[in-house]
């Protein structure tokens, strides 16, 4: 599990700070452009993103695609081409893949990136993807061409993508290896397999590609948290919608439906190598150049200077003013949180959050900054010691540790070491309801 610290109350991992952002200098100008009233709320906005650094989404993401099947060919997800048609002015079908890339000289493979000028994420996981075949040849096939995965008879084909906002582009590339009648019968004969890996996605983007014909394989490192699903007070949700609305209208004016981001994903995670248009348009620029809106993100680019407040790893999230926010007063105020170890307090925070209906793995994730393997990891030791039922719901005797832990008084004497594991369930005591 992530090593965490436990100090003053909150749960760090290092000394940057993503809430920093707000003093750089395109912060201060971004802020500059609200109204005094509204300046609270769009800090608000700010402070609650995930800053995802360059070290932090190329370390895991590797590691993700190195753990899958034996012989697998990868194939960084992009853009493709449309069929034209008449009827209407754009067209819902894809073009099959291998119809519409370019192979190379020697025919065992494809170009890597599409031959628009805005390349975005592809081109960076397209690197990773070279990287990783040259240092695992015998595993790892960059961009086969179908003639290629033929001869070398491959299991998987995994399918990279940085971040699965709506799910869309996902699920297009995916049909348009479902429309190649080769690619068709290898997966119906289960000879192949899709598996699609990507750092992170939304709750939505999963469940959009649950459904395809082709039956993917979805593997993320992180559930991404959207301004909708964070540990807030439902007023502030509603302040963060009103204001993405309000001033939505003067970065994209009429394009109405990216002033909650693309298709209202309201994402909330920001990579270092570019912002997801899947995030409030407010962040990320105006489209009319006109200069009547400046985004802290400018044409969902990061500057220099924006990027050095990009924590080398995801940090844990302000505790005490999450369980503040979630109405777990009592449990903000007392000292459980420093008395019970790095693994006791993340349990506890686990259990606050779930009292207080906040069941979604996004969201604990977002509070505790878990990846999402380490997160079932931890509900699976609160389900094993009967403090939640398997549905996420918290029992009577996880009511009883949290009143047990209330009435914890605090005191930075006696705590356990820092990053300890060990962890005493209070199982024995009467059950409380508070």
């Amino acid at each position: 599990m992530e090593n965490c610290r436990i100090g003053d109350g909150k749960i760090n991992k290092n000394q940057h700070d993503p809430r920093k952002l707000i003093y750089t200098k395109q912060g201060e100008r971004w802020l500059s452009q609200f109204d005094a009233l509204d300046q609270e709320t769009a800090k608000l906005l700010l402070n609650s993103l995930t800053l995802v650094s360059h070290t932090e989404f190329r370390r895991n993401l590797e590691t993700l695609i190195l753990d899958v099947s034996t012989k697998v060919a990868l194939y960084a997800v992009r853009e493709l081409k449309k069929e034209p048609n008449k009827c209407q002015l754009f067209s819902n079908h894809v073009v099959p893949f291998f119809d519409q890339v370019i192979k190379s000289n020697n025919g065992k493979n494809v170009n890597s990136i599409g031959v628009s000028s805005d390349q975005g994420s592809e081109a960076i996981v397209a690197q990773i993807i070279r990287q990783l075949s040259k240092a695992n040849p015998e595993k790892i096939l960059n961009h086969p061409s179908k003639e290629e995965l033929r001869a070398q008879r491959c299991d998987s084909l995994l399918f990279i993508d940085d971040y699965i906002g709506s799910g869309k582009r996902v699920s297009d590339f995916i049909y348009a290896f479902w429309r190649d009648r080769t690619i068709a019968s290898w997966l119906s004969s289960k000879h192949i397999k899709i598996q699609v890996v990507a750092y992170s996605a939304t709750a939505k983007g999963l469940r959009h590609l649950e459904f395809l014909k082709a039956s993917p394989e979805l593997i993320i490192y992180r559930d991404s948290a959207t301004f909708t699903t964070l540990p807030i007070k439902v007023e502030r949700k509603d302040a963060l919608l009103k204001l993405c609305e309000k001033y939505g209208r003067k970065a994209l004016k009429g394009r109405k439906h990216f002033w909650w981001g693309y298709q209202k994903s309201m994402s909330s995670l920001v990579f270092e190598h570019g912002c997801p248009n899947n995030t409030p348009a407010i962040l990320w620029d105006s489209d009319d150049k006109k200069g009547k809106w400046v985004g802290i993100f400018p044409n969902r680019t990061v500057d220099t200077t924006t990027a050095s407040v990009f924590p080398p790893e995801i940090v844990c999230g302000d505790t005490i003013q999450t369980l503040h926010d979630v109405g777990q007063t009592r449990l903000a105020m007392s000292g459980a949180l420093m008395r019970r170890g790095a693994v006791g307090a993340l349990i506890l925070v686990v259990l606050g959050l779930i009292a207080k209906g906040q069941r979604k793995r996004s969201t604990i994730c977002y509070a505790t900054g878990l990846n999402s393997k380490d997160c079932e990891l931890l509900l699976s030791k609160c389900i094993k010691w009967k403090f939640l039922t398997p549905e996420r719901r918290i029992t009577p005797r996880g009511l009883s540790e949290l009143s047990a832990a209330k009435q914890t008084s605090f005191s930075p004497k006696g705590y356990l070491a820092v990053g300890s594991d060990y962890y005493y369930p209070r199982q024995l005591r009467e059950t409380t309801y508070d």
